[in-house]
């Protein structure tokens, strides 16, 4: 682990011994209502047929940020006891 340093504080984690923490954030987009019109539900169907049809040729890319995010930081003790606090960085009341 050479130069990795705290992605809150830039403390430097140079060594093995130091204790730090990996947070993986995934943000995914819900609620989507599709505001298409179809004639019936078997061309529903037809296109969603379509889609799972072509999913290999789609990649993450298309959907965008909007859609689906992974999000990795690195944390040395003092920040990930912080961030497991409030992790959403509420204020206190």
């Amino acid at each position: 682990m050479q130069n990795s340093r705290c992605d809150r504080c830039q403390e430097a984690l140079e060594t093995l011994e130091n204790l730090h923490y990996t947070i993986t954030i995934e943000i995914e987009a819900e609620g989507y209502v599709d505001d298409q019109d179809y004639a019936s539900h078997e061309d529903q169907l037809s296109d969603i047929e379509a889609m799972i049809e072509s999913a290999d040729e789609i990649s993450s890319s298309d959907f965008g940020d909007d859609w689906y995010q992974r999000r990795q930081y690195i944390l040395c003790k003092r920040c990930y006891t912080q961030y497991i606090q409030n992790p959403l960085s509420k204020p206190s009341r």
